[in-house]
């Protein structure tokens, strides 16, 4: 049996499983690190940044497993790299950062809030679609006569003028034509 790749099999590949091992860690200790800041420390400037810094670590960890089940779920053929998951999580990590930062301001709306989440699908879109376009199919699946690992048939090495083959509709057209009208 083959080694499983990651459009056949994401979950089965080392690089998914670290993924979700190092996501559990960053999860759990986020967490962790955010309820001892909430429950033991005064509010002062350093505790602050620290509980910014731990929801960070803390939605990064936490969206990946969540992300790669969308992924898995809903994304066309060729599955994400690890390398995309972890962008994805980055964004989710930036936007509840944001969304944080905007409430404990007394900023934050629902319309800013809307406008934010459509700024963080719009720029995943677009960077999907660059992708896309920048796509190139692995050259592990390749033919083995354009590898130049196979040999043609000896009857076609042999003759140098090869006798090329017509399809059988166009031998109709030819002898429709040749009949006496």
């Amino acid at each position: 049996m083959s080694q499983p790749t990651p459009s056949t099999s994401p979950g089965g590949t080392p690089a998914y499983r670290e993924l979700l091992t190092s996501s559990l860690l960053m999860g759990l200790g986020g967490w962790a690190l955010i309820a001892a800041l909430v429950f033991l420390v005064t509010p002062t400037l350093g505790p602050r940044w620290a509980f910014f810094f731990a929801l960070f670590i803390a939605l990064v960890g936490t969206s990946i497993p969540l992300l790669w089940y969308l992924n898995r779920r809903f994304s066309p053929d060729p599955f994400p790299s690890p390398g995309v998951l972890w962008r994805e999580a980055v964004e989710v990590g930036i936007w509840g950062l944001f969304l944080v930062w905007l409430r404990v301001g007394r900023l934050l709306t629902p319309f800013a809030a809307w406008t934010l989440t459509g700024a963080v699908f719009a720029v995943e879109l677009l960077l999907r679609l660059y992708e896309r376009s920048r796509w190139v199919p692995s050259t592990s699946v390749r033919s083995p006569v354009a590898a130049g690992e196979a040999t043609p048939p000896k009857e076609m090495a042999e003759s140098p003028t090869a006798t090329p083959i017509t399809p059988p509709f166009i031998d109709d057209e030819l002898d429709s034509d040749d009949s006496p009208a």
